[in-house]
């Protein structure tokens, strides 16, 4: 039975038809609308489950006195989180095809900066029309963030034409995007060097880069949350005195919220995000960054799937395996200030965007990209 959007609050205050008042009490309830004693123990067979931290302040208040509360995830968070492998082969194929677009963006960008006329604005419409190109695009996962300059500094700009300005063959482009495919719905950050950048902008993005890979990399027993692997992220960071004020990585939707709970990486926990146990077939993005007010910021993003690895009497691993298959500006890379396992990483990682993607492409695209993604 369906029934009009408008009238779920109605249907809620209707829970109290199936309520015997012979059968049941007041446990559960109080008299503060949204503010629930979590016992199960309501004297009677009648229990809603709700996520306090999650339902609105109208629809607390609508369930009727009486009634047992259990407040609880919602139980459909983690069935969606855990994608099968039906879902986990569309996914892949969903990031084939964003690669291509963005390896395309890649090239473009690169090879005409300072030759063709281009903004913010312009550059963000024209990775759009790359990703319509692609078969099975459905529309934009969100808002392009296309930050140059200053405005790669804040985390969440979104570009207007007030404050729309013109690239040039300097500073960094910070670009946070992704599509939804029918595949699948995908989200990745690049900052691209426009031009020369300095010894500061360089040892800035590679440690971007080695907080980003050494992530990618981990390995780990199954049990670890979040909390327990951000410190990977964030140590190249720490080890400097410096910092990122946001998640390292949060869930991703299948064709839903690019933005999907109950998985994360961060290192603070919150009752609003509980832990949750990394588990195969989960997506997590890995995107830290650098953020430097009024000169440039620095984030570099893909998404990881949790997979089983080795199992031994120590217990079951788990590892990542990479979603996003668009190299790191190399331009911005400074290979003596990465030791050799981080240059082994970065390596092996875009010998596979190389031999995944470049197929795709035909000619200059192709040529480009094996230049991107050399042994460094």
């Amino acid at each position: 039975v369906t029934r009009p959007y408008d009238d779920f609050y109605n249907y809620i205050k209707e829970l109290r038809n199936n309520l015997s008042d012979s059968a049941c009490d007041r446990t559960g309830y109080t008299e503060n609308p949204g503010d629930y004693d979590t016992s199960r123990g309501s004297g009677c067979g009648n229990t809603v489950m709700i996520d306090t931290h999650m339902l609105n302040y109208r629809a607390c208040s609508c369930i009727p006195e009486g009634m047992g509360v259990l407040d609880e995830p919602n139980p459909s968070e983690l069935m969606k989180a855990v994608k099968n492998e039906t879902e986990i082969s569309n996914i892949r194929r969903a990031h084939l095809k964003d690669a291509v677009a963005m390896c395309k963006f890649m090239y473009w960008l690169k090879s005409n900066i300072g030759r063709l006329p281009m903004s913010e604005l312009s550059a963000s419409d024209y990775l759009e029309s790359l990703r319509r190109q692609q078969e099975g695009f459905v529309e934009l996962s969100f808002d392009t963030i296309c930050g140059y300059a200053e405005h790669g500094a804040i985390v969440h700009y979104s570009a207007t034409p007030e404050s729309d300005v013109p690239l040039r063959p300097e500073s960094f482009l910070l670009v946070d995007s992704g599509g939804h495919y029918l595949e699948g719905t995908t989200d990745i950050t690049r900052t691209f060097a426009l031009g020369e950048p300095s010894d500061e902008m360089k040892a800035d993005f590679t440690r971007v880069c080695r907080a980003n890979i050494n992530m990618a990399s981990a390995g780990f027993l199954y049990g670890a949350t979040g909390r327990n692997l951000d410190v990977i992220a964030r140590e190249p960071f720490w080890e400097a005195g410096l910092d990122y004020k946001h998640g390292t990585g949060h869930g991703v939707g299948y064709l839903l919220s690019v933005h999907e709970d109950p998985n994360s990486l961060r290192w603070q926990n919150t009752a609003e995000r509980p832990e949750c146990v990394l588990r195969e077939g989960m997506v997590t993005t890995d995107e830290p960054g650098i953020y430097l007010e009024g000169r440039y910021g620095i984030r570099l993003e893909n998404e990881l799937l949790c997979r089983k690895d080795t199992k031994n009497a120590f217990g079951q691993f788990m590892s990542f395996e990479n979603l996003t298959y668009v190299p790191f500006d190399l331009d911005a890379v400074a290979p003596e200030l990465m030791n050799e396992t981080e240059r082994r990483r970065l390596n092996e990682y875009h010998a596979m965007v190389y031999e995944t993607v470049s197929p795709y492409l035909d000619g200059e695209e192709k040529e480009f990209l094996g230049k991107y993604t050399r042994e460094i």
